[in-house]
């Protein structure tokens, strides 16, 4: 592994003689290399170990505009948006990266950090320095080494009062005037969601919460502000999914609310699979950016966030 790694106890620089063991010089504390992956846990997490192994596969043949443009439509614009605000040969962390974006392998220097081993083991080769660590505690890079730490579907699995604590290791890392893109679920007044929360807030819990882990759902404006109180600008948010129009997820868990629910959103697993997935996504794409930016801000189910660490 070519980038620096730090133990997640004391902060040292690991060492190693070989490519499949590390070593911490202060504590002494080993750390196995397996399939690829720098393992810095000592044990799997029962949730998340090998809950989400997806991975953006999509690669352009060339960054001409008629081969990109899909970087635009998958994953609601993640990839578009990181392309769009970090240099190609960055250095890139991905947190909770899950298999990744095949991409962002190519384009960028990409150290993967992770809960899961499985998720990580499927990036062998594609990222170049992949870690199983829990970034709640550490992210275990050395201070000021990293342009851009980057996310999608993360930032709403952590909890609230651990966000600050995350967000100072991110600031810890990046070099001054680096980026953070986080994409991430909301706690939403969008009309619809709200509707049939208020119908069971106890069935919603379990779906939306509960179910997915999503312990860290806040408004938009409450992670804004957690973003700003850790010292970072935000240079761009954009709320999506305000409208009726959702994420075939979401129509999945609102099919649970009972018989009409069903009839209204059964057959919307139909939009997960192609060829309606396609023509579902461009659709949603095109409402999230002509419609919803001039509906309110809280109806938003997702952000893509934006920030800039401040100079000191």
């Amino acid at each position: 592994m070519k980038v620096p790694i730090i133990c997640p106890h004391d902060g040292a620089a690991l060492l190693s003689n070989d490519s499949t063991l590390y070593r911490c010089p202060v504590c002494n504390s080993e750390y196995p290399v397996e399939g690829g992956v720098l393992r810095l846990l000592d044990k799997e997490d029962e949730f998340y170990e090998g809950a989400y192994e997806n991975q953006t596969t999509f690669l352009p043949r060339s960054e001409r505009p008629w081969h990109i443009w899909p970087l635009w439509l998958v994953n609601s614009g993640y990839p578009w948006r990181v392309r769009r605000h970090v240099p190609e040969g960055s250095l890139v962390v991905e947190l909770g990266c899950a298999s990744g974006v095949r991409y962002f392998g190519k384009r960028y220097s990409m150290v993967g950090c992770d809960l899961s081993f499985k998720s990580l083991r499927n990036l062998d080769g594609v990222y170049g320095c992949l870690v199983q660590a829990d970034a709640a505690a550490c992210i275990p890079l050395p201070d000021q080494t990293v342009d851009a730490v980057v996310s999608s579907y993360f930032w709403e699995h952590i909890p609230p009062d651990i966000k600050p604590r995350m967000l100072a290791e991110c600031y810890r890392i990046l070099r001054p005037g680096g980026k953070i893109i986080f994409l991430y679920d909301l706690e939403t007044s969008n009309p619809l969601i709200d509707h049939y929360k208020q119908v069971d807030p106890k069935l919603y819990n379990r779906l939306f919460i509960e179910g997915d882990g999503h312990f860290g759902y806040q408004s938009p404006e409450k992670n804004l502000a957690l973003f700003r109180t850790a010292g970072f600008q935000v240079l761009k948010h954009r709320g999506m999914e305000k409208t009726v129009f959702q994420s075939p997820s979401a129509y999945t868990k609102l099919a649970n609310f009972g018989r009409l629910a069903q009839l209204l959103f059964g057959w919307t697993k139909a939009l997960g699979r192609s060829p309606w997935f396609y023509l579902y996504t461009g659709f949603m794409r095109l409402i999230d950016s002509i419609v919803c930016p001039i509906l309110p801000k809280d109806w938003a189910r997702i952000d893509l966030v934006v920030c800039k660490k401040n100079s000191l």
